[in-house]
């Protein structure tokens, strides 16, 4: 698999946790009417870098946990074409 669509199924398959775990989380709460989206997104978002992290970090001494992420391959990015390098390019031409 290529290593952008590897990334991309990486973090589709953990938001797609945190996202199950909001609908959860608000299904059973009384929660006014106004307030359920700011419930739903904190227990959403909280899900989800929780999910990242615990199976990250456990994929690192159990390779086989990866499939919980989507892959037990992990992408690998050159350092010359990370986003994040700063490469003195204008942007402009993007």
């Amino acid at each position: 698999m290529h290593n952008l669509i590897l990334s991309w199924v990486r973090t589709a398959v953990p938001a797609a946790v945190g996202g199950l775990a909001a609908w959860l989380g608000v299904k059973g709460l009384h929660v006014a009417p106004d307030d359920v989206l700011a419930v739903g997104t904190s227990v959403g978002a909280s899900a989800t870098v929780a999910y990242q992290v615990v199976v990250s970090t456990l994929q690192r001494r159990w390779p086989i946990v990866g499939v919980l992420l989507g892959s037990t391959r992990v992408p690998t990015y050159a350092e010359s074409s990370h986003p994040g390098v700063h490469s003195d390019r204008d942007l402009r031409g993007l």
